[in-house]
């Protein structure tokens, strides 16, 4: 029964006999059924515990399905110079990070959003078997880089479906208390994910890279848990709006693309794809994001958080490959076991976070998550030259502080919208998220390229080594200094904003 029938019931039961008649229909709130799916919450006539006892079966091989994929993501980007080079493609190797990061941040819009209206159980079915045909492509024709890339983008479409269906399951068929715990266990695999893959990364130079092609194909064997329990709920709204959400979809993806290949032509076209979008959503009759989320203030402060929070998760990665080649000589391997004890920890704080987020409060948590976050990377940017083992010491505390306020995050940007909308809001709140980490690596490559952050440095220790240690110590300490200024912003949002992040929440 939905929220509104069950409060309409209740007030009928209260109601003295004379005035409760059985012929009175419940009150209802009009809603345009092309802007309001009218999803059926008990589809073949299964109780609301039935379905929710089955969605919880399925989220299991949904996050297996989701972790087989994201860890390429972590893998590649970590190998795909390597890669690049082994194919005479040095130029172009770049494109494996980048054009599966663009595919992301427009995927992860569309399929949220379509979760609202088309059967959940279909979309993930088409996008494991896109994933197991890109694996199995990449594995038999690893000679040629352009299949190889077209490989890695149906790898990325596939276990994205994968990612947001679980989402969108959890808000919509998990209990309020049960949300939390589920989402940070969403974002523990993540870093499970990141663990696997830096260390699949690291073995590269031990094993052919066409290997870890054939990793995600294991998602073959989750097929019929998939097929059995995701439920096959069809929307049925009257009209699906697939020219407003390729227009959102665009615009990230031109902002990656541009963060990647400065050519102003991309600016003028994403100034002009933003002011069509704005004149969309005002004036088209029924846009998938509503007025009503666009004029949301909660929901687009929050996302807006999440831009700034986020800006330089992926970048953390390579710059512990430079730091441990540039500034203390040891190699790959080396770094992917000290980043595997970083992830592993951060994975634990993940599925502890929904628990401490209960207790806490989500905006504490949030605010918490600021500090290690600005922390992290400044005494990071301190001691670069203090040895690595405390650098991974630093690198658990930003890593704890995203992994803390991933859930709370999600939470005060699903709570601020109505259940018939939340699919479409985790799609814009994933897509700040997959659309500004490939920025914030674009921004961490053009920071690399600079000459002047070689020359200077503040932190302990900087110019005690040989010149090209002392560059390279300067280079990653002034960027470590930047990232904690990002993060810095990220938490005078929080502290400014802090209203609109309780919500409803009672425990701040």
């Amino acid at each position: 029964m939905s929220e509104i029938g069950s409060h309409s019931g209740k007030r009928l039961a209260e109601m003295p006999a004379s005035t409760a008649s059985p012929q009175r229909p419940p009150l209802k709130t009009v809603e345009s059924p092309s802007v309001r799916p009218r999803q059926p919450e008990s589809p073949g006539g299964k109780t609301h515990e039935e379905l929710r006892a089955e969605v919880r079966k399925a989220l299991p091989a949904l996050l297996i399905v989701y972790v087989l994929g994201d860890l390429m993501l972590q893998a590649f980007n970590l190998v795909y110079q390597n890669i690049g080079n082994s194919l005479n493609m040095r130029s172009a190797a770049p494109l494996l990070s980048t054009i599966p990061g663009v595919a992301l941040a427009v995927l992860t819009l569309l399929y949220d959003s379509l979760c609202d209206f088309i059967s959940p159980r279909r979309m993930t079915l088409i996008g494991v078997s896109a994933m197991i045909v890109g694996s199995v492509l990449g594995f038999l024709v690893s000679g040629s880089f352009w299949v190889i890339l077209i490989s890695r983008i149906l790898q990325v479409v596939g276990s994205q479906v994968a990612g947001s269906v679980y989402l969108v399951l959890v808000t919509k068929y998990t209990r309020k208390n049960e949300k939390t715990v589920y989402v940070g266990i969403f974002g523990a695999m993540y870093y499970f994910a990141c663990v696997v893959g830096i260390l699949a990364g690291g073995l590269i130079v031990m094993i052919p890279w066409r290997f870890l092609f054939l990793v995600p194909a294991l998602a073959l064997f989750c097929m019929p848990v998939l097929i059995k329990d995701i439920p096959d709920i069809e929307g049925q709204a009257e009209h699906t709006d697939y020219f407003g959400m390729a227009v959102f979809a665009a615009i990230p993806a031109l902002v990656v693309i541009y963060f990647n290949y400065k050519n102003w032509a991309y600016l003028v076209a994403i100034a002009v794809l933003v002011a069509v979008f704005c004149v969309y959503v005002m004036r088209g009759k029924h846009p998938f994001l509503t007025r009503r989320m666009a004029g949301n203030r909660s929901f687009v402060i929050t996302a807006l958080i999440i831009v700034v929070f986020n800006l330089f998760n992926y970048a953390v990665l390579p710059i512990y490959e430079v730091i441990g080649s540039g500034v203390y000589h040891i190699s790959l391997l080396t770094v992917s076991l000290y980043l595997a004890i970083v992830y592993v920890l951060s994975a634990f704080v993940g599925v502890v976070s929904g628990k401490i987020v209960n207790l806490m409060g989500r905006w504490r948590a949030i605010f918490w998550s600021g500090v290690l976050r600005v922390a992290g990377f400044a005494l990071s940017a301190l001691f670069i030259r203090s040895g690595f083992w405390l650098l991974t010491i630093f690198g658990c505390l930003y890593s704890f502080g995203c992994m803390g306020a991933y859930s709370s995050l999600y939470n005060c940007a699903t709570d601020a919208l109505p259940i018939y909308e939340r699919g479409r809001g985790i799609g814009v709140a994933e897509t700040a998220r997959n659309t500004t980490t490939p920025v914030g690596m674009a921004l961490y490559s053009m920071m690399l390229a600079l000459p002047q952050l070689q020359q200077w440095g503040f932190g302990v220790g900087l110019h005690a080594a040989s010149d090209t240690q002392t560059a390279a110590a300067n280079l990653t300490s002034n960027i470590f200094w930047i990232m904690a200024i990002s993060s810095l912003v990220a938490l005078a949002m929080i502290v400014v904003f802090r209203k609109q992040l309780i919500g409803g929440d009672k425990r701040h």
